[in-house]
């Protein structure tokens, strides 16, 4: 059983899924960097517990007043340390344990904590240690903002002979304090980092540079690079600062162009103990003349063995002459703060039953997509829990079945695994359900199998399973392993999906194909590796999303669930259609009733049941909720259909004269962390994020921690926004949704639907890849890639004032997917790919990605002006106008930019 059916299907091009828990290193309040190239300093965030506060001590010449740790409030983490000196007469210290230095070393420390002060004031001191004796480093005197978090910091040199460093957190004397402290670090900078101490040359190495007072940005000097040459450069190189394998450095400064060229540039050099360059990372000034800017620079240091050091260099260009000013140097190590899983769901993706291994239990077994997945085993009749089993690095379960011998099997998305589930034996211990002996083992396919989209259970513990993307099918049998069918080819050559697979008979299995212009199921003998086709006419599916073989004797039915949306009845001996049944939306119908010719499904939340013999359908109610799997269980000689429900209640139809309709029982499933498919900074400076598969739209608020979690909403393939207002482009069928954030949120209403047209004929558009909001004109614009088996995107227009689209232009790039828009000076840039709708083949004339213009204010002719912005690049995405007035976009793991006309 095909638990996809109804579901997004997996998708092959510019797949942008990031991970479930976002790294980030600039939200809020939070700072990006840590002080220098970080040192160990143990129990710097104060987590740990222990008598005392573990690795800080008082001091022996101030106060020892109360400094505790609580879990009351934390810069990150759970808990900081409160520090509370209530005397004007005393003061209040505690002090790291002690770090060992080299004196040899030609380096700063630098050390920072962060303070959330309610009254008084608190500072960061450096105590170097010779022997016994104490140097400290005092802070320039600095006025808290009190009820937030404060950054204290402190950067000084090591006297020499010091072979010692500790941090200090001071609330010196006259002052009463209450303060929470958080996340101390202390780290190894450049010497001189603000060029206010002489001689120059006893930190930095220097050719057409030196000291000077002319500009400054903080103290009383800068370094002035002064390069009256043509043909040489003026530089200057800090001392190294020993760094390790691995390790991201990151170095800033204040750049000043007075005259001359703005060819400035800052450098990362990495070296080795022989003080040979191993890497040299660059980036160029960009900024305007005549004012201070920032430049910044990272890296990650080689992975090389022995002694490693990085200095910062700044140069002039060889053949330009600039007068430029540099202050204000740091090289630290960049923060990733893990802001944990940000988006979660549970959703029933499908449901097969079977017995426990006592045969005295009846179990439902249910797949939910995740990032890991979930199967999980319920009591059928009860709903309890007796088996919850993560599937590692699985991100959806597409099909499921309960084999003859009781196992079940699991077929799932991208990783080419297959499972197999054998239930042990339920028991009863102090009132709780559980099951024991039971064993989950994955067998891992063949490459091109990367898919499994459906499994279906044959005869003798066999089973049979759909892949894609080389369009195979396989039998798999415990004992002799997997067997692909039709000779290890496709079994439609040409077609990359067995979208779904349903078995009839040892000789006879049926798959349903795609992609196609017509929906196509084949009729395959696994024993002959003989086939045909059922092609009905009339119904233009690109899959058969479906496949349930009902044996009824000499009258058995094929019913084909098909992307173009109906579900048909056709009889496979003839390949007529009997019936095309409409809006069905549960996942498959259930097997033949026990003694009559029905079967049931549901559409929206009602149950229905189709008549084989009459060809008839009929609404038995509402039962609140779409089915996702079925079996008949017999109560105190009643027979009943019992099926889980959307709703996570498990229904119990009686059939019976009187039929009734139960759905008291609940069954909960766990949840589980769902991919990042989608991130922006939007609506009051929040972060929003959207899920894949199953979507859901999880806010961040980074001034507060808080994160609020909304399910529903479909799966956002990109996001944008204009003041309160949130826009979101939808998977599957292309719906563009508004979330007005000032407003509750309701899966029903708010996100509101805005237009889903693109998705129909003749623009068959799926994935809204490209999100741009025009907040001048009020418009929207949207770039799409084409739907299943379709390779042309289109470019839309939306006017938000008057809800209108203006206008679609479908293939404005040539046999392209448009998945990347920027907006500048009037024109907005949309970036292409070659690479089109799921199961589309690329245009083999078409190689490189392009970037188009589309006028805003004024009317644009076809072609709209294109071109190729970088030679071979199949693929030019996330297109943003840069700090520097430039177009910016990936082409893969690489950034390219380009100058806006």
């Amino acid at each position: 059983m095909s638990l996809g059916k109804y579901h997004r299907l997996w998708v092959r091009f510019i797949c942008t899924v990031v991970s479930v828990v976002i790294i980030g290193c600039m939200f809020g309040n939070r700072e990006a960097h840590a002080a220098g190239i970080t040192m160990t300093l143990p129990n710097a965030s104060f987590e740990e517990a222990g008598t005392g506060i573990p690795n800080w001590n008082t001091h022996p010449t101030f106060g020892t007043a109360t400094a505790t740790v609580l879990d009351v409030r934390a810069y990150t983490g759970l808990k900081s340390m409160k520090m509370v000196d209530a005397s004007s007469s005393s003061s209040l210290a505690r002090v790291s344990d002690k770090i060992s230095i080299s004196s040899t070393e030609q380096v700063a420390y630098t050390a920072t904590a962060y303070a959330y002060i309610e009254q008084g004031s608190i500072d960061v001191y450096l105590i170097f240690y010779t022997g016994t004796t104490e140097f400290r480093a005092i802070p320039a005197n600095v006025s808290p903002t009190v009820n937030q978090w404060n950054k204290r910091s402190i950067t000084a040199e090591a006297p020499p002979g010091a072979t010692e460093v500790a941090v200090m957190i001071y609330s010196g004397l006259g002052s009463i304090t209450t303060a929470y402290i958080d996340d101390v670090s202390i780290g190894k900078t450049v010497k001189n980092s603000g060029f206010e101490t002489t001689p120059l040359s006893d930190a930095w190495t220097v050719s057409g540079a030196a000291i000077s007072t002319t500009l400054k940005t903080g103290g009383a000097s800068s370094l002035k690079l002064d390069d009256a040459s043509s043909v040489a450069a003026s530089y200057a190189e800090s001392r190294g600062v020993p760094v390790v394998s691995g390790a991201r450095v990151s170095a800033a400064a204040k750049v000043y162009v007075s005259s001359g060229d703005t060819g400035v540039s800052m450098h990362l050099l990495f070296k080795n103990a022989a003080g040979t360059v191993i890497k040299e990372v660059e980036n160029e000034f960009s900024g305007s003349a005549s004012q201070w800017t920032p430049l910044t620079i990272s890296a990650t240091t080689p992975n090389v063995t022995g002694a490693k050091t990085v200095s910062v260099y700044f140069t002039t260009k060889t053949t330009a002459t600039t007068v430029a000013y540099v202050d204000d140097v740091t090289l630290d190590t960049p923060i990733e703060y893990n802001l944990g899983t940000q988006i979660v769901n549970n959703p029933l993706d499908g449901a097969v039953f079977g017995k426990d291994a006592s045969g005295s239990y009846d179990l439902m077994y249910v797949g939910s997509s995740g990032y890991p997945s979930k199967f999980v085993v319920f009591d059928a009749r009860t709903g309890e829990i007796v088996d919850d089993q993560n599937l590692d690095q699985i991100e959806a379960v597409w099909g499921m079945t309960v084999a003859s011998d009781q196992s079940v099997y699991l077929g799932t998305a991208n990783k080419r695994a297959l499972y197999r589930y054998v239930p042990g034996t339920v028991s009863m211990s102090g009132g709780t359900k559980f099951i024991t002996g039971s064993s989950l083992v994955k067998t891992t396919l063949d490459s091109g199998m990367n898919v499994i989209w459906d499994v279906t259970a044959g005869s003798s513990g066999n089973i049979y399973g759909g892949t894609a993307t080389d369009g195979k099918a396989f039998r798999f049998n415990p004992t002799s392993g997997v067997t692909v069918l039709n000779s290890n080819l496709a079994i439609v050559d040409g077609l990359a999906h067995v979208r779904s697979i349903t078995y009839a008979s040892d000789t006879e299995v049926f798959m349903g194909m795609g992609p196609t212009s017509n929906a196509t199921i084949i009729r395959f003998d696994p024993t002959t590796g003989l086939q045909s086709t059922i092609s009905p006419s009339g119904y233009g599916s690109t899959y058969v999303l479906g496949l349930d073989y009902i044996t009824n004797g000499i009258d058995s039915k094929l019913f084909a669930k098909l992307s173009s949306e109906p579900l048909i009845v056709i009889n496979p001996a003839t390949g007529v259609v009997d019936a095309s049944l409409g809006n069905v939306d549960s996942i498959g119908v259930s097997k033949k009733h026990p003694t009559d010719d029905k079967v049931y499904y549901t559409k929206g939340t009602h149950l229905y049941v189709y008549d084989i013999s009459a060809k008839t359908q009929t609404d038995l109610g509402d039962v609140g909720g779409k089915a996702a799997g079925y079996t008949f269980l017999t109560d105190a000689g009643n027979t009943y259909l019992y099926a889980p429900l959307s709703s996570g209640k498990i229904l119990k139809y009686k059939l019976a004269a009187t039929p009734t309709i139960d759905v008291s029982t609940s069954f909960t499933i766990p949840d589980s962390p769902t991919k990042i498919r989608s991130l922006v900074k939007g609506p009051g400076d929040h972060i929003y994020t959207s899920g894949y598969l199953r979507g859901g739209l999880s806010v961040y608020h980074p001034d507060t921690g808080l994160l609020t979690r909304n399910r529903g909403a479909g799966q956002a393939e990109n996001m944008t926004t204009i003041g309160t207002n949130l826009y979101l482009g939808i998977y599957p069928g292309a719906w563009i949704k508004k979330y007005d954030t000032n407003s509750s949120w309701n899966d029903t209403t708010n996100p509101s639907l805005l237009f889903q047209d693109i998705a129909a004929s003749p623009n068959f558009q799926d994935r809204p890849f490209g999100m741009l909001a025009d907040s001048a004109l009020n418009r929207l614009y949207v770039g799409s890639v084409a739907s299943s088996g379709k390779l042309s995107g289109s470019f839309t227009v939306y006017d938000l004032a008057t809800s209108t689209r203006i206008t679609t232009v479908p293939d404005i790039v040539e046999d392209q997917s448009i998945i990347s828009l920027a907006y500048k000076n009037n024109k907005v840039y949309g970036g292409s790919s070659v690479y089109g709708g799921i199961g589309s083949t690329a245009n083999p004339s078409v190689t490189e990605g392009k970037v188009f213009t589309w006028q805003t204010t004024s009317s644009n002719t076809l072609p709209v002006p294109q071109y190729v912005p970088v030679s071979g690049r199949k693929v030019i995405s996330d297109l943003i106008v840069g700090p520097d007035g430039n177009i910016w976009g990936g082409r893969g793991r690489e950034l390219i930019h380009g100058s806006i006309a």
